[in-house]
């Protein structure tokens, strides 16, 4: 039987974040593809003997699922980001300003201390506020750079393919458009072109609930998906429907200690 993984990364990051957070203080985990593709093909040749052991399992395929950075995007988030920038020092120097003014006046010492303790206070908070934006441009900067070195990773492997979309950038925020599109277009035009007996998604949402449906019952497709769910916990309500669609549901959340780390690496 074919097997072919279907890897949302945005979706699939978000599962080891929460996991990140439920292992307490400590360095971060990173999913490292090199150990966890093959580790949950091996735990879904365990999932049902009696109907996968029948014929043997076969990896043919992974696709990764992932908005990308581009030149464009870099500019607007700096631009952006350094025009708060500049809003935030123009408030800091007239500030400053005013209590090289204020210094400049014999006022009551208390009155005095109250002024510049408050204008101290502003000045602070500002610089925070500052360095929030400094702090977003270089962070920017590393996931680019972090990217671009696990796309090159990617781009060596000849059964891995790169399936992305261009970030968008509005409102102050970074998001991703049409990835979702992709994955499902893919899961489902593979399935009528006979590539895949099994389908394992990694992360996905409800957005590909319609598209289970279709692989499962027009084309007798089996489907895995792996994620982390709680029942009755909101930010597991986009993988709700989907987990309740698929065949077998693999629950990060039941995953132990030793498990992730087999599927995972520190990073400095």
């Amino acid at each position: 039987m074919k097997v072919i993984i279907f890897n949302d990364i945005k979706n699939f990051d978000g599962c080891l974040n929460i996991i990140n957070k439920n292992l307490g203080k400590g360095k971060k985990r990173f999913w490292d593809i090199d150990k966890y593709i093959p580790f949950l093909f091996e735990k879904i040749k365990a999932l049902n003997k009696g109907r996968f052991n029948k014929e043997e399992l076969k990896l043919v395929k992974t696709f990764i699922y992932s908005g990308r950075y581009n030149s464009k995007i870099m500019t607007g988030i700096k631009w952006s980001c350094n025009k708060k920038i500049k809003e935030i020092q123009d408030v800091i120097d007239r500030e400053k300003f005013l209590l090289r003014e204020i210094s400049k006046h014999k006022l009551n010492k208390k009155i005095s201390k109250k002024i510049n303790d408050h204008v101290k206070n502003i000045i602070n908070l500002f610089t925070l506020r500052k360095k929030f934006y400094v702090d977003r441009i270089n962070k920017q900067i590393r996931n680019r750079e972090g990217q671009r070195e696990f796309f090159n990773k990617i781009d060596e492997n000849p059964f891995i393919d790169l399936r992305t979309t261009l970030l968008k950038y509005g409102d102050g925020e970074i998001y991703q458009k049409g990835v979702d599109v992709k994955l499902a277009t893919d899961l489902v035009n593979l399935a009528h072109t006979e590539a895949y007996d099994i389908a394992l998604i990694l992360g996905g949402d409800t957005d590909l609930v319609e598209c289970v449906k279709l692989v499962r019952e027009n084309r007798s497709k089996i489907v895995i998906v792996v994620a982390y769910y709680i029942e009755g916990d909101p930010l597991s309500s986009t993988i709700s429907d989907l987990r309740k669609e698929a065949d077998y549901f693999i629950n990060l959340k039941d995953f132990n200690k030793q498990d992730i780390e087999s599927m995972s690496e520190i990073r400095k």
